[in-house]
């Protein structure tokens, strides 16, 4: 995250708990957001006390707990609307967020007639539009339609007097985990700048916007200096991460070929959550033909496998392989199930390996026990 921080990126923060991660990792206050469907009271206290970018509100009543908070706090506090603009993406259903079903977000009517009503809570900036259709977008299609939708908000509001500052276009720009091709964020940026440009036709001024990731500022009135916020949080860590595991056993049975690795689905539990496939490389390959070899894990749950007929060269116990592009939704997501402790993690900086983070033990676990007695 310190790294992040030095590139000038914000932090998306979805809990408390984040929240103080973040700012642990050194984020200024305006450089961290907070989204989430379940606000609760000592999240809003935080974020009004230190005055972060903006809280993405994910429904009316949010703005009632915020306001008080930030009324204690004597001071202003940026939210955006978080609104479901019903699209459809492709992909796994645990990953769409915009759909009609899904749980986030309120209507663009009821956003509107927030923002035309803004006075009633006077300890909030109700500046900001919120919009994340899903994760894992190869195509922009969907995107471009949450913009679209953003965009024409932000117009409608202006028109009715109450102008927004920025523009949360969220992220879902997706990381091809074969390996083949890239999301075209160029060309997604380009429509991007071209799309407000075009909205501003007839405005005294041209729009200005500012790409940023939780940045700062609130841009002037109507559609002539908007913010544009984005969160591109699995595009830029997932291809930098890789889960390294020994091999445990070799196993064939009719004709099959298991692959039995010490790193299981509570390590990195993707595969088995999303059905994601990732790629499985040797780290050092023996010389043989590659053949189909369903690679799983020690944890005894028949979801445990990270790939049903993987192309392997041969492999032998004590042998190593990776799990490519596993930086996002990896370590984030492990756990100790079947009292199995977190795994190291490595960094490797300026040419040295750093170890971030130390492996649970055994007896990190057994000292981890809940031993005091509450009723």
């Amino acid at each position: 995250m310190e790294h992040l921080r030095a590139e000038g990126i914000g932090a998306d923060a979805g809990s408390l708990g984040e929240l103080e991660l973040a700012a642990a990792a050194g984020f200024e206050p305006s450089r961290i957001e907070l989204n989430g469907n379940a606000r609760t009271e000592e999240e809003a206290e935080w974020s009004a006390a230190r005055g972060i970018h903006s809280v993405n509100a994910d429904h009316v009543g949010e703005l009632d707990l915020l306001d008080a908070a930030a009324a204690r706090a004597e001071r202003v506090l940026r939210v955006a609307l978080r609104i479901n603009p019903g699209i459809e993406t492709p992909g796994h259903q645990y990953v769409a967020t915009g759909h009609d079903e899904a749980k986030f977000g309120v209507a663009p009517r009821e956003a509107l007639e927030v923002w035309a009503a803004r006075e009633r809570w006077p300890h909030l900036n109700l500046g900001g539009v919120h919009v994340h259709v899903g994760s894992q977008l190869m195509d922009p299609a969907p995107l471009r339609g949450a913009a679209e939708q953003a965009i024409g908000l932000a117009r409608a509001a202006a028109a009715r007097g109450a102008p927004l500052g920025w523009l949360n276009l969220g992220g879902g720009f997706g990381v091809d985990y074969d390996g083949r091709a890239e999301f075209p964020l160029e060309h997604y940026a380009q429509w991007i700048v071209q799309r407000l440009a075009d909205a501003t036709v007839g405005s005294p001024e041209p729009v200005r916007a500012r790409a940023s990731s939780a940045g700062s500022g609130a841009g002037a009135p109507g559609l002539r200096a908007l913010e544009i916020v984005l969160e591109p949080g699995r595009w830029l860590v997932a291809p930098v991460g890789v889960l390294l595991s020994e091999v445990l056993w070799i196993k064939h049975r009719d004709g099959r070929r298991f692959v039995v690795l010490a790193a299981g689905m509570n390590d990195f539990i993707r595969p088995a959550l999303y059905h994601a496939r990732h790629r499985i490389v040797p780290v050092t390959p023996r010389p043989g033909a590659a053949s189909a070899a369903a690679v799983v894990g020690p944890v005894c749950e028949s979801g445990d496998v990270f790939a049903e007929d993987a192309a392997l060269p041969p492999l032998e116990p004590g042998d190593w392989v990776a799990i490519l592009d596993a930086g996002a939704y990896g370590a984030a997501m492990a756990s100790s199930y079947n009292g199995r402790g977190r795994l190291a993690e490595l960094v490797v900086r300026e040419g040295r390996i750093v170890r971030a983070r130390a492996a649970e033990t055994p007896a990190d676990l057994a000292r981890g026990r809940a031993s005091d007695v509450l009723a």
